[in-house]
């Protein structure tokens, strides 16, 4: 119940804080309030989900709605052709997963068996977000993806016994069955993670020139 009071409090101090910010602040729309990652309200609330997650699988699992958010905000904003703000999203999305990735060598294997099958099925839906991108945008975002699978085949194959790695050749391959077989995630004939090439500022909207436009 104290945990509750306090979860409460903290929300409703973070409205006083939005509604007391200056002018500019409150001409942003109410969505954006509520769902950008720039968002105080958006910085508070997941703050406190984090501080409030008492163990190592219940931080996995607020990563990981953490990281949906970022996911499912992108793939609006491409309907928008707002680049900038998905590639500032999927770099966002991408040190979420790393952080999970840490966390996770310390959960119970079933979480990781579940943060396995959930990072499948998101870089599925970052395929279905690139495909009328331009070629700068999209090497921007295979730079985050190869970072966020490195994370999870080398937490998967943390230990280095056999059944690890058999493991993460594995998830390389289904990996390999979502992605887009021309990409450069990985090296040509094998399962390694490709190096990245480009970098996204983490926590800005700063992109390389010349990948502000989604092709017609």
């Amino acid at each position: 119940m104290h945990r509750i009071l306090l979860y409460i409090g903290g929300i409703i101090f973070a409205l006083f804080v939005i509604m007391s910010s200056p002018k500019p602040t409150l001409a942003a729309p109410l969505g954006d309030i509520f769902s950008s990652q720039d968002s105080l309200f958006v910085r508070i609330q997941e703050r406190i989900e984090y501080f409030f997650a008492f163990n190592v699988q219940q931080k996995v699992i607020v990563l990981e709605k953490q990281a949906e958010r970022r996911l499912t905000r992108a793939e609006n904003l491409v309907k928008t052709k707002d680049v900038s703000q998905v590639l500032s999203l999927i770099k966002s999305y991408e040190t979420l997963k790393e952080k999970q990735g840490d966390l996770i060598r310390g959960a119970p294997t079933t979480v990781l068996d579940k943060a396995k099958e959930q990072t499948i099925k998101q870089q599925a839906r970052i395929e279905v977000m690139k495909e009328d991108m331009s070629e700068e945008a999209k090497e921007l975002i295979e730079d985050g993806q190869k970072t966020v699978i490195k994370t999870m085949i080398d937490t998967i194959d943390d230990s280095g016994t056999k059944e690890n790695k058999d493991e993460a050749t594995e998830f390389a391959e289904e990996i390999k069955n979502v992605i887009d077989p021309g990409s450069n995630i990985f090296v040509p004939g094998t399962n390694e993670v490709a190096p990245g090439t480009l970098e996204v500022a983490p926590g800005t909207s700063e992109v390389a020139p010349g990948v502000q436009d989604i092709k017609p």
